[in-house]
């Protein structure tokens, strides 16, 4: 409960709480993460810092009987957190996507460089079978062209390869990103167990073959629902309309007053 404070002044009492000043205006409260983050084992010995706290009743039990005005600061810790914890998302995001772009670029810059026209035109000369002459001036600086590739190619054979495994995961990255299923139960184990059987797939192309599956499932599942729906309809409507459907007393329902007089008439003429 608040601490109620009563100050008697020219035999005028005034009383003055934690939430309401002394001249009718609202006191500053605090209710932020930041301030309920604050408090230590020496205001309240529950809050020492590995609090693991058990056996109490839940707190949709206590939120049920503490004063209104505590439960409006959990009201406002709430929120202080949600707000938080959107804003740190949001940050985590945008790293991430810088991160991204970062990662991007400089793929693409060593793309360029590892694949560009200087790579191509190394792996051409080192990939050449002509026979020089190397007693022919010609033929000798055709010779050491040559083999001036082929070391240079061999150089940049590693970085090339561990180029792919780079743009390759960046790749995974982004399919992982733009298809956030991939990561459930329902994609996961049955692609895991496809790229086992087929090892040639792609995860690309494991991931579409058990989406279809997975709609086809679905749509089957769908279908069967509706067609179980339609009959349990079509043999309501037949009841209703063939008369069979009766009230417990014996006397079948009807859908208006003429089908009802008809009924009665004939029952009395077969007495």
């Amino acid at each position: 409960m608040s601490d109620v404070t009563t100050t008697v002044t020219d035999n005028t009492v005034v009383t003055a709480t934690d939430s309401v000043a002394v001249d009718g205006t609202e006191s500053e409260q605090d209710y932020s993460l930041d301030d309920l983050l604050a408090l230590s084992a020496e205001e309240y010995q529950e809050f020492n810092d590995d609090a693991q706290h058990k056996g109490m009743q839940p707190l949709s039990h206590w939120m049920k009987h503490v004063p209104e005005d505590v439960r409006k600061h959990l009201a406002n810790i709430r929120a202080d957190y949600t707000k938080k914890t959107q804003s740190l998302a949001e940050e985590r995001n945008q790293l991430r996507a810088e991160l991204d772009r970062e990662r991007q670029a400089l793929a693409t810059e060593r793309a360029s460089l590892y694949n560009g026209d200087m790579a191509k035109s190394v792996r051409e000369l080192s990939a050449d079978e002509t026979e020089y002459d190397i007693f022919d001036t010609d033929g000798m600086r055709a010779e050491i062209k040559r083999q001036a590739a082929t070391m240079l190619n061999q150089m940049l054979q590693p970085a090339q390869e561990q180029l792919q495994v780079e743009q390759r995961k960046v790749e995974l990255t982004r399919f992982a990103t733009e298809h956030p299923d991939l990561k459930s139960d329902e994609y996961r184990m049955p692609i895991a167990q496809l790229l086992q059987e087929r090892p040639e797939l792609k995860l690309e192309d494991a991931y579409y073959i058990v989406k279809a599956k997975v709609d086809a499932s679905v749509a089957s599942t769908d279908r069967a629902a509706l067609e179980e729906q339609r009959l349990r309809q079509k043999a309501a409507f037949s009841k209703t309309s063939s008369g069979s459907a009766q009230s417990p007393s014996g006397t079948p329902k009807f859908n208006n007053a003429w089908e009802a007089f008809n009924f009665h008439k004939s029952n009395q003429s077969k007495k």
